[in-house]
């Protein structure tokens, strides 16, 4: 870890239930908890965003307290998309921001979340 962040370097071992999530990665892959939510920090995650390759750090929460929103993703940017980006938090030291994609839900893997969530950039 460095000084600067909670969040862990490269080179810690991958929790099994994440491996799929860390091929997407071109770094750090694990659970973390703040505030009794549980996130899965997602170190240089590389995604298509309309067909262009995006790498951003991100961060998916797998207990949002919201009934409609269970799961949620955060990015440190705002990619626009005429999507409605309502929200942004301060979260493990960092800020971040998300958009309203709602009825993902909790009781799946954490690949299919994450793979749901990122279908809005599609």
């Amino acid at each position: 870890m460095n000084a600067a962040s909670p969040i862990p370097s490269t080179g810690s071992s991958v929790d099994p239930e994440l491996v799929g999530i860390a091929t997407l990665c071109a770094g750090a892959v694990q659970y973390m908890t703040e505030r009794g939510l549980r996130y899965i920090y997602m170190e240089r995650l590389r995604f298509l965003v309309r067909g262009e390759q995006k790498q951003m750090d991100a961060i998916l929460c797998l207990n949002f307290p919201n009934t409609s929103y269970p799961t949620k993703l955060y990015l440190p940017a705002n990619l626009g998309l005429g999507l409605n980006w309502n929200e942004s938090a301060y979260i493990l030291a960092r800020p971040w921001h998300s958009w309203s994609w709602s009825g993902i839900a909790a009781n799946q893997p954490p690949l299919a979340i994450l793979a749901s969530h990122l279908g809005a950039f599609r």
